[in-house]
């Protein structure tokens, strides 16, 4: 006996199951991948702050072991701001002076000076010198900060860090400005690294780096403030940590 062919179409119901089957694992599907993608974007900016840290160190080795500074120039005395542009010769900042041990440009960013997550948004205007590099990454202004003239730090002996695996030297911004600081904590405006899923990229003396979240930066213990002091004592630290924004934490 023949048994009549059953029709083999989806009813309405069916696939309605199935497409919300589908939604459902393309829910949690999509976020694991978008956060592997950052995680992939996240290893790449390290990568490119590591390679700058090297072109810094470089720079420091053929200048008797001695770091520039935050921003250098030729005048003495205090000078700030920046001499009216064109001021090019006689005010730069750290991103030029090691510019010859590191590819790139002045005021063009390229992908080693760029965070994937966070590139550069600002022009060559924005910048207070014409020469400087517009990039994602600044130096620690609490360790280097100075002038364009003569106050402030510009010149650090590498040897007087005590702790080089935990003393920041670069990080990551999207200020035009040349630094970045432990006092960009309770900034109204959150500019210091957090676009990594809440976590910033930071490299340190001894060359190694992390992606810490940035209230982790600051510590109860002034010796294991992974900041220096030259300009804020370790209080004005704490208070900043105190008051970050959730980006921070």
């Amino acid at each position: 006996m023949n048994v009549p062919n059953r029709n083999q179409a989806f009813t309405v119901v069916e696939l309605l199951v199935v497409i919300a089957i589908v939604a459902v694992l393309a829910a949690m599907l999509f976020p694991a991948l978008a956060t592997a993608k950052e995680k992939g974007r996240q290893i790449e900016c390290l990568d490119h702050e590591s390679q700058i840290t090297i072109a810094a160190m470089l720079y420091a080795d053929d200048n008797n072991g001695n770091m520039c500074g935050e921003r250098m120039g030729t005048q003495t005395g205090p000078v700030w701001p920046a001499p009216p542009k064109p001021n090019d010769g006689r005010a730069w900042t750290w991103s030029f002076a090691i510019l010859p041990y590191a590819p790139g440009a002045t005021n063009g960013p390229n992908n080693l000076w760029a965070c994937p997550t966070m590139p550069p948004t600002w022009t060559p205007a924005d910048e207070d010198v014409n020469d400087t590099v517009i990039t994602s990454y600044g130096i620690a202004e609490d360790t280097f900060w100075g002038d364009y003239g003569s106050t402030g730090v510009h010149s650090f002996p590498i040897t007087s860090i005590a702790k080089p695996s935990q003393m920041i030297l670069f990080g990551e911004s999207c200020w035009t400005g040349p630094g970045v600081s432990a006092r960009f904590l309770d900034w109204t405006n959150a500019l210091m690294g957090y676009w990594h899923t809440h976590r910033g990229n930071f490299t340190f003396w001894d060359g190694h780096g992390e992606a810490l979240r940035a209230a982790e930066t600051v510590t109860a213990s002034e010796g294991d403030c992974m900041w220096g002091h030259t300009i804020w004592p370790h209080s004005v630290h704490i208070n900043a940590r105190e008051m970050a924004g959730p980006e921070y934490r």
